[in-house]
């Protein structure tokens, strides 16, 4: 990362390190570091809003592939993973176990990562 992302302290140390590949997110935002710094802040709110409704899957389908497209983005790959497993569940029917299965391994991830985002912005200010 640029100095200046790491200004505050560095990727390394960054509770978002383990969920996202700052890398991958570098050279996305071109090595801007106001870029990253507002991709950033936006992905941790739009995991915040995230809740899927589970009672219909056509939209939970389309939430998830939104998710997956900004995970991705961002360089979060696991939640990506995640969220790609659980949209082929839906698409294809699978048994209801499988389903559970993947939304509590997405539900995993999503908590994993909306608490890093939650600990990154306290390391912010």
């Amino acid at each position: 990362m640029t100095a200046q992302v790491r200004e505050k302290g560095s990727v390394s140390a960054s509770p978002l390190a383990d969920h996202i590949d700052f890398g991958h997110l570098e050279r996305y935002t071109m090595g801007e570091p106001a870029l990253t710094e507002e991709l950033l802040r936006t992905f941790c709110v739009e995991l915040a809003a995230y809740a899927p409704d589970i009672s219909d899957p056509v939209a939970e389908r389309r939430a998830l592939h939104r998710l997956k497209g900004s995970a991705r983005a961002i360089g979060a790959f696991p939640l990506a993973e995640c969220a790609e497993w659980l949209e082929r569940m839906l698409e294809v029917e699978a048994d209801e176990a499988d389903v559970l299965a993947a939304r509590a391994e997405l539900d995993e991830q999503l908590e994993a990562l909306q608490d890093a985002c939650r600990r990154w912005k306290e390391s912010r200010g």
